[in-house]
């Protein structure tokens, strides 16, 4: 059996050389908060004024709601979301963008997805599924997503992403914005 084998300092003979359990997540850590540090420095040499949506984590986390003996409707799958939403650091992310970026601009998200890109119009039944969305008003047809996405630097800076804003992806950096000043 476990002749001449010692326990080591805080551990078991039986899990002697084995990882404390904690060491995974320390590196977990590690890996988001250098991802963090990485990303948000390559959105700030992209983006003179960067435009993320305010979203309420808060709200987005809460319990699926019920009891312990009556659990509310898909209590594990919530609980599995909460988990995700919680370990992707976002608000330690946000965080880095505003000490790095020379202008952040936060926008509601509310109706960032309901509104049509062409006409500014905000209507609930414009996105008829999770994908896509289709203007009731002027007929666009886009992808929901990036739809949203035109919308919420557009939102931020009062131009339309196609005529200037500087969406996080556009290509243009504090020395070119600084030269046209």
């Amino acid at each position: 059996g476990q002749e001449g084998v010692t326990p080591q300092e805080g551990k078991s003979a039986e899990g002697a050389g084995e990882a404390p359990a904690c060491e995974g997540a320390s590196e977990s850590r590690s890996r988001r908060r250098n991802w963090h540090h990485h990303v948000s420095r390559r959105i700030a040499e992209r983006a003179g004024t960067v435009v993320p949506e305010k979203l309420d984590f808060r709200g987005m986390t809460r319990s699926a709601g019920g009891t312990v003996e009556s659990p509310g409707g898909n209590a594990k799958q919530k609980a599995d979301l909460n988990r995700a939403i919680a370990n992707t650091g976002w608000t330690a992310f946000a965080a880095m963008q505003e000490y790095r970026a020379a202008n952040v601009i936060y926008v509601p998200a509310a109706c960032t997805s309901q509104t049509c890109h062409e006409r500014r119009a905000a209507d609930a039944a414009s996105r008829g599924s999770r994908a896509e969305f289709l203007c009731v008003a002027c007929g666009h047809a886009a992808s929901a997503c990036i739809n949203a996405a035109r919308n919420i630097p557009a939102s931020g800076t009062g131009a339309s992403a196609r005529r200037g804003a500087f969406a996080p992806a556009t290509p243009v950096t504090r020395e070119i914005s600084a030269e046209a000043a």
